[in-house]
């Protein structure tokens, strides 16, 4: 694991990966590849799979966000229990809220009023995908004691 992550970085790799084109990640899987390639963990990159069923909120149901489902399976994943973990996912949930100016963080909710393929929901989603990815590197970094640069 690293000493130290840019938030602004894990932001930014969030919103790429989650791009229009060949590579493109979904939401979940964009968070989690972020937060996996800024901490370096010790368990393996392909992780990232588990984002496979959060596109357009779970399943394509456009329920709850997959960027911060993303971003709540990796915190679970490098906490490794649900007491450490269940808090610090209310607080990703919070700060997430609380960034997109949304009280539920339900997809449809998030993408009200906008064509699916628009160049103005791929940008919202990619927006979203930084928010989470920056609010789980800021909890993480506080949690494991590495250092956050903004």
């Amino acid at each position: 694991m690293r000493d130290s992550v840019s938030i602004a970085a894990v932001g930014a790799a969030a919103s790429h990966n989650n791009r229009p084109g060949p590579d493109h990640m979904n939401c979940g899987e964009s968070v989690i590849a972020a937060l996996w390639d800024a901490f370096e963990p010790d368990f393996p990159r392909a992780v990232v799979s588990a984002g496979a069923g959060m596109g357009a909120g779970i399943g394509g149901s456009r329920c709850l966000c997959g960027a911060l489902n993303g971003g709540v399976v990796f915190l679970g994943l490098m906490m490794g229990t649900m007491e450490r973990t269940k808090p610090l996912a209310a607080e990703l949930h919070d700060a997430f809220c609380e960034e997109t100016g949304v009280r539920t963080p339900c997809c449809c909710v998030l993408t009200r009023a906008m064509e699916w393929h628009s160049a103005e929901r791929e940008s919202r989603c990619q927006e979203n995908c930084a928010v989470a990815a920056r609010a789980a590197a800021r909890i993480l970094c506080r949690e494991l004691g590495v250092r956050a640069e903004d």
